[in-house]
């Protein structure tokens, strides 16, 4: 069957390949008879092969485009999709099935994958989910956590991926184990960040990604394409700072929506045992004006606050640097805070990982807030000044991190 209906397909693409090809074959000039110095051989060799790829990816996204398209016309029927949602689906789905059969995935397996996902959006788009401040994963009676990961698992190219500072993830497990609680001070590149870190983890260390607990903004419990995906993670869904004041008339509510949240959170580290993962650039990386994604700087006042939080649980807390190279899979729009809805595309990519060392917090928590309190504090090193070196500090590792991934994956 599989066999079968990849040969459909392929039959499709060539025909649609034919078509766009014919015209420059009509044009070709005569070839040239003399040999060619081996290093223009493989330019020449290079530009073909880039052409019939992107020949071919043109004719995949026509005949699979018309095949989602036909999908979104029969949901269509059945349920009432704001047609921006459609819009989304029809470009996002569109690229992820071209993906899959460039990258040579079963066709049969993730279009299977894919009308699940279509359907649960479908679902929420009836009736949305409501997140409360600490969302649990829901497993029954509907995986969504094994959805999102399968969808996921589509795109990353496992055989490429990098997992490195493994050794850090063994000492977390036994700190966890032993009660005490782990904070993994992120960068943050894709949308799909949680999904990524499972796949990835998910064969090496069962249950650690499972059981990790995401600090979450609005949008990825919102935004319609968005919430089957949550809805299938342990979260803390928090209004960030970019978005608290708007729009202005529900200010006071968000706000009082995150302080529960805080209470929940404080409460969780205090019981122990919890893996938590944020991003103290509040939001996604982006690409500079050359193209290169760099880690964005990272928020002290955050940072700060998991340090005070983990004082007041009269518990350990253990905090690591984590860098997440993840981008090219589905990588986020170049503008920031633009509304809820934003156009996606996803790309069959390896994703990489490295946990670094631990970071000991103390070193920068010494500073005096008035004279000589608390007591011992250093008279020469405000607070202020102190929690904006460990910032830095943390940053410069997830950042250093984040750069060998990036050469080692022959990214810019």
């Amino acid at each position: 069957m599989v066999v079968d209906r990849r040969r459909c397909l392929v039959v499709a693409v060539l025909l649609a390949s034919a078509d766009a090809v014919r015209p420059a074959v009509a044009t070709r000039p005569p070839a040239v008879r003399t040999a060619a110095p081996v290093m223009i051989m493989d330019q020449l060799k290079k530009i073909a092969d880039d052409g019939a790829l992107a020949v071919k990816q043109a004719a995949a996204e026509k005949v699979v485009g018309e095949r989602v398209a036909a999908k979104l016309a029969a949901a269509q029927a059945k349920y009432d999709i704001p047609q921006k949602y459609t819009n989304l689906m029809q470009s996002f789905f569109t690229s992820y099935m071209t993906e899959i059969y460039l990258a040579d995935r079963d066709l049969d397996e993730y279009e299977q994958i894919l009308s699940t996902l279509m359907k649960k959006v479908l679902e929420t788009a009836q009736e949305p989910h409501t997140f409360q401040p600490f969302h649990e994963a829901i497993r029954a009676p509907f995986d969504y956590y094994k959805m999102g990961c399968d969808f996921a698992n589509g795109m990353v190219d496992a055989d490429r991926s990098l997992v490195l500072g493994a050794e850090q993830i063994e000492k977390m497990q036994q700190q966890i184990a032993a009660g005490d609680n782990v904070v993994l001070f992120a960068n943050h590149q894709s949308e799909a960040d949680p999904q990524i870190f499972s796949v990835l983890l998910d064969p090496k260390v069962p249950g650690f990604a499972e059981e990790t607990i995401f600090v979450a903004g609005d949008r990825v419990t919102t935004d319609l394409l968005a919430m089957p995906f949550s809805m299938g993670r342990n979260l803390l869904c928090i209004f960030s700072k970019k978005h608290v004041d708007n729009p202005p008339e529900l200010k006071s509510t968000k706000q009082r929506h995150n302080r529960m949240v805080m209470k929940t959170m404080q409460q969780l580290m205090t019981d122990g045992g919890k893996c938590i993962w944020v991003a103290p650039s509040g939001g996604r990386d982006r690409p500079s004006d050359d193209g290169k994604y760099e880690v964005a700087p990272f928020d002290s006042k955050s940072i700060e606050m998991f340090r005070l939080m983990s004082a007041k649980a009269d518990r350990p807390t253990h905090f690591y640097p984590l860098s997440m190279f993840t981008y090219p899979i589905c990588p986020p729009p170049t503008t920031v805070g633009g509304e809820i809805g934003e156009q996606r595309t996803v790309k069959y990519y390896p994703a990489a990982l490295h946990f670094g060392e631990e970071v000991d917090v103390s070193r920068f928590s010494e500073g005096c807030v008035t004279d000589n309190f608390p007591a011992g504090c250093d008279a020469n090193s405000s607070r202020d000044e102190l929690r904006e070196a460990l910032a830095k500090h943390v940053h410069s590792i997830v950042s250093s991190n984040y750069q060998d991934l990036a050469a080692k994956l022959d990214m810019p």
